[in-house]
């Protein structure tokens, strides 16, 4: 009985163990399966030659395979490009292999990601490409319109960040927010400002601007030193009876009777200078990283022989030779109309001065700050109801000034500057 027992027991043992059993073999994980790192975008991992899913995921090995797409916020997206395995597509993000170089310029969301404020074809912090690549610039944060690279050519100004820094970030984009493709904020300098780094404002010009005589008259630019600050030396090079060509040529140097073929007056020898010019531009004694340039010219020139003669054409080559000349020295050219003489038409004083024009059109090619004197003088003489009758302190003879009125125009003139924001009010009083 008790091996019949037994022999029970054992059996039930077997069958049990029979019924427990079962195949150990398995389907094989499939390739690019949940063992591969996630996209940046957080989503689960597709498997290889398929579309990624919802979510933005990337294929085996963070890498979009043939065929696949990648998607933008979790759609299947023409615009995010098909790419070969192992890359990114345009604008595409695929998380451990890295963004597209060119920074989202054909795809990703227009205007970037609710995380950034890009413009058009911008950089994002997390869709359409990294703001860490030199084409994008850095303009995924706050780049404004600038952008990366094929946005909108540069930020306006200075405020838009710095969109568009490099080259390919659109049309003249520049590191401070693309002045050369359109700037409207102000000018950007030659040299950074530094008021309390010593400098000297160079005053370039005709007799309206040189230093007083013994006769009483006095040009405006000798008594602008009363309007800078401790810092700022006025190195007056303005010369009586000069037009811009006799200024830096020398009146000598210019022929009083030959002309070219376009009617200009031929300068004798290109490589010799005025005494004015050639001191400016003296290694050690002109001059100098951070200096300012002040320039004005129009009276004489406006005559009809040689050698003061210029025409427009001319005009304005000269001013862009002198403003590359100092900009090539470190320093910052303003240009300057000038002034209005007595001319009166009624009790009101009216403009009578040629080459206004030229001189603001040179000034927005080259993006040079341009100081209206024409306008602003005309408008002081007229606050001060200098006609019909004129005024015996404030004009020498109706085109020169005495000390008071040179003295009063020279206070427009810095006044201007502040006004316009331009770099060298920071070393005004």
């Amino acid at each position: 009985m008790a091996n019949l027992r037994r022999l029970v027991i054992a059996l039930t043992t077997v069958v049990s163990l029979g019924l427990g059993c079962s195949s150990s073999s398995g389907s094989p994980e499939p390739q690019g399966g949940s063992s591969q790192p996630p996209a940046e975008s957080g989503g689960s991992v597709a498997d290889s030659g398929s579309t990624v899913a919802t979510g933005g995921s990337v294929v085996t090995s963070s890498s979009v395979a043939t065929g696949g797409s990648v998607v933008t916020g979790g759609t299947p997206s023409a615009t995010g490009g098909v790419a070969a395995s192992g890359g990114a597509g345009k604008g595409g993000t695929t998380g451990a292999a890295g963004a597209s170089e060119t920074g989202g310029s054909t795809g990703g969301t227009p205007g970037g990601s609710s995380s950034s404020t890009a413009g058009a074809g911008g950089d994002s912090s997390s869709a359409g490409g990294s703001p860490r690549k030199p084409d994008g610039g850095v303009g995924g944060a706050g780049g404004g319109a600038g952008g990366a690279s094929g946005g909108m050519g540069g930020a306006a100004g200075r405020g838009g960040g710095r969109g568009g820094a490099s080259a390919s970030g659109g049309a003249g984009g520049t590191v401070d927010g693309g002045a050369v493709g359109g700037a409207t904020g102000p000018i950007p300098d030659a040299a950074p400002v530094d008021p309390s780094k010593k400098i000297t404002l160079w005053m370039v010009g005709d007799s309206t601007m040189q230093n007083c005589a013994g006769s009483g008259q006095c040009g405006w630019a000798a008594e602008f030193q009363q309007y800078v600050g401790p810092n700022v030396t006025v190195s007056n090079q303005a010369r009586g009876g000069r037009s811009i060509q006799t200024w830096i040529w020398g009146d000598p140097n210019v022929s009083k009777t030959a002309t070219d073929a376009n009617g200009e007056c031929q300068v004798i020898d290109k490589t010799t200078y005025s005494d004015n010019w050639t001191t400016m531009l003296d290694p050690t004694k002109g001059m100098q990283p951070g200096d300012w340039v002040y320039i004005a010219f129009g009276i004489n020139d406006a005559g009809s022989a040689c050698n003061r003669h210029v025409g427009t054409a001319l005009f304005q080559s000269d001013l862009t030779y002198l403003a590359t000349t100092i900009r090539s020295k470190g320093a910052n050219p303003i240009f300057g109309t000038s002034t209005s003489g007595q001319s009166c038409s009624g009790s009101t004083n009216v403009p009578n001065r040629a080459f206004g024009p030229e001189t603001k059109a040179t000034g927005a090619a080259d993006n040079v700050p341009v100081i209206d004197l024409l306008t602003l003088s005309v408008a002081l003489y007229n606050s001060l109801k200098l006609c019909p009758g004129g005024s015996t302190t404030f004009w020498f003879d109706g085109t020169h000034f005495k000390t008071d009125g040179a003295t009063q125009v020279a206070g427009v003139v810095a006044q201007a500057i502040k006004d316009q924001g331009i770099g060298l009010a920071a070393y005004l009083k």
